[in-house]
């Protein structure tokens, strides 16, 4: 453990010195962009490839710092941080030796100037050969691509000794020596060319490999990995596009080549904001605003180096006055983009609140708090729990759980669930949106408690109905009969009171019919004599000659809820029915299945559709309010000319 703890020790030392050491080099390179800019001007200084190491320094030496303070264990954070020291040295060391010749005779001028040179090419040559084979979780994808490395290696190698054996008057770059200067004579310099020539060979043929080691992991990954390298991927292969069409053969342009270092890092940047790349997203804020106030201290010097001339200390103090409000700005900025309204509970708040204001029906309550605060938080997975049930939840949960007690007038009402560890400033925030989250909690409760009980009455009422539907149509139904035809015997048997009987035996088949219609509309006969199915197939004769219907079951379960076969049934009727007298139809289908938690029923006619815009009548109400009653959906789908589909599913089981 001891050793272990040392050796901890020890890498957060080294990484330490090499962020100071990044942070100094920044500085040197900031004090050195304004002599060739006041020298140069900005075509010059793109030109000399100065625009390039600048943005290249920044773009990967931040990062680099940011990964190597966090996870110094992370290859790709020391990859990072050596490529950004390499081209902000390479700038230093090029225009401090460029002005020591011109000017002032600085001492090792000319032998920084040729360091400037070579040092270069190691960082230009490792972001699309070496950086892809160790993305994105700083490991090599197998044994296997070793080799693939060793030939990345080769290149800069061979690329490196190219430059550094080039002399001085060889070099095809404008502006990046004075006039006639020779500076340091390499020896071999016969041998640039041929170096120059293997290590771009090698190093296409290493850039290529490396792209096909992210696509063999992309084709390997799933979920939140696979996510994370697609963005490596497309980082990669927009680099190597950049690095070709500024390429000579193409478009030759210096200027392009500058945007050449974006792409990979704002890859990874996206990785770790959406992706969770490297787990380090607790630090991003800083590292964002430090480096984007870099940038613009780097810029602001620059500019008023240029307008006030080489009075470069009230350049110094123009960057000085805007350093604390520039920083406060950014900072807040950083902070909203990597932790979202996490340290504002009233933006969290007011965020919250309006997702409810826009809420439809109360079961979609919790669903849209879930998702505000997921979205307001910046975190990767919200739940929030009923008696350890799940009963809403947004994104994908992984890593550790957070879990904070939600509590309305002193009962625990739920749980909500964070996947993400917390912060002493996170938990401040919850605690203030937990009341507010506890009263929706509550209110869902109750709300599915009403549409239980709702659910559970109108069931309640069906069986009593259908009760009734039998006493009337098995007891009241066959008296009447066996009274009206006692009345017609006693007609016959007794003559001076056969028109009194008659009458007698005319009112009670009267009140036949009307028993009978009382049954049919309690519950038609046909749903307890055969079935739900069965009855369909009987409504679907009724239309012979006018409509064809065809009737199609798969899985049905074997006893359904006497309101739902009496929906279903009513449904289905009052489909059929307006499909034979406004859509014009020849055919209809009625399709019953069964659903996850419900039956599903379908009619589908090939009729003339519903006019634009649909005006419901009784009939598209009544089936729509049988349907919601049952805490089912209705959906009618119509084109014009197209026919028209009515689409339900009523659940059986209790939610």
């Amino acid at each position: 453990m001891n050793s272990r703890n040392s050796r901890n020790r020890r890498i957060l030392g080294d990484s330490g010195f090499a962020v100071a050491g990044l942070i100094l080099l920044f500085v040197a390179g900031a004090l050195a962009v304004e002599p060739t800019l006041r020298e140069l001007g900005v075509a010059g200084f793109v030109e000399r490839f100065d625009a390039f190491r600048a943005v290249t320094a920044v773009a990967f030496g931040v990062p680099g710092a940011f990964v190597v303070t966090r996870r110094p264990e992370l290859r790709v954070g020391w990859l990072l941080l050596a490529v950004g020291f390499a081209q902000g040295f390479s700038l230093a060391a090029g225009v401090y030796g460029l002005v020591g010749i011109n000017d002032r005779a600085l001492p090792f001028d000319d032998e920084l100037m040729w360091v400037s040179n070579w040092l270069w090419v190691p960082p230009y040559l490792a972001v699309p050969t070496l950086f892809p084979l160790f993305l994105p979780d700083g490991r090599l994808p197998s044994r296997r691509w070793w080799p693939v490395a060793a030939l990345a290696v080769a290149a800069m190698v061979a690329g490196t000794l190219g430059w550094a054996l080039l002399p001085a008057r060889d070099v095809d770059v404008p502006h990046l020596f004075p006039p006639g200067y020779t500076g340091i004579v390499p020896p071999f310099g016969q041998l640039s060319p041929v170096l120059g020539t293997a290590g771009q060979v090698l190093g296409l043929a290493a850039a290529v490999a490396a792209i096909g080691s992210l696509v063999w992991r992309y084709r390997r990954a799933s979920g939140e990995v696979r996510r994370q390298v697609q963005w490596v991927l497309a980082g990669g292969l927009l680099t190597l596009a950049v690095v070709a069409a500024a390429a000579p053969p193409v478009l030759d342009s210096p200027a392009l080549i500058v945007l050449a270092p974006v792409p990979l890092p704002v890859a990874l940047a996206v990785a770790v904001l959406r992706h969770r790349l490297w787990d380090i997203d607790l630090l991003l804020a800083r590292t964002l605003s430090v480096a984007a106030l870099v940038v613009t201290l780097v810029v602001v010097y620059a500019a008023a180096a240029l307008l006030l001339g080489n009075l470069s200390p009230l350049a110094l103090a123009a960057a000085a006055v805007l350093a604390h409000p520039a920083y406060t700005s950014i900072h807040r900025r950083a902070n909203q983009v990597v932790f979202g309204e996490r340290d504002d509970p009233v933006a969290a708040l007011r965020r919250l609140g309006d997702r409810l204001a826009g809420a439809g029906h109360p079961s979609e309550l919790l669903g849209q708090v879930t998702e505000s605060l997921g979205r307001a938080l910046r975190v990767r997975y919200v739940a929030v729990e009923e008696d350890g049930v799940v009963v809403a939840a947004w994104g994908e949960p992984g890593g550790p759980l957070e879990r904070v007690p939600l509590r309305h007038r002193g009962a625990e009402t739920g749980t909500l669930v964070v996947g993400e560890p917390l912060r002493r400033r996170d938990r401040t925030v919850l605690a203030e949106l937990a009341p507010h989250i506890a009263v929706t909690v509550r209110a869902h409760r109750l709300a599915a408690d009403l549409e239980r009980s709702h659910r559970r009455l109108l069931a309640a009422r069906e069986e009593e109905r259908a009760r009734l539907m039998h006493e009337l149509h098995d007891g009241v139904g066959p008296t009447l009969a066996a009274l009206a035809f006692q009345a017609d015997r006693g007609r016959r048997q007794v003559p001076e009171a056969a028109e009194l009987l008659a009458g007698l035996a005319t009112q009670i088949r009267a009140t036949v019919v009307n028993v009978r219609a009382i049954v049919n509309d309690l519950r038609p006969p046909p749903l307890d004599d055969l079935g739900l199915t069965g009855a369909l197939e009987e409504l679907a004769g009724r239309f012979a000659g006018g409509l064809a219907v065809v009737v199609r079951t798969g899985s049905t379960p074997p006893v359904l809820p006497a309101a739902v076969e009496l929906a279903a049934y009513r449904i289905a009727a009052e489909a059929l029915n307006n499909a034979a007298r406004h859509s014009g139809a020849s055919c209809c289908a009625i399709e019953l299945d069964v659903c996850e938690g419900g039956l599903r029923l379908r009619i589908d006619d090939d009729g003339s559709g519903l006019p634009e815009p649909v005006r419901p009548g009784v009939g598209l109400s009544s089936m729509r309010r049988r349907a919601t009653d049952l805490g089912g959906t209705f959906d009618l789908v119509t084109e014009p000319g197209g026919g028209t589909s009515v689409r339900v599913v009523l659940p059986w089981g209790e939610r």
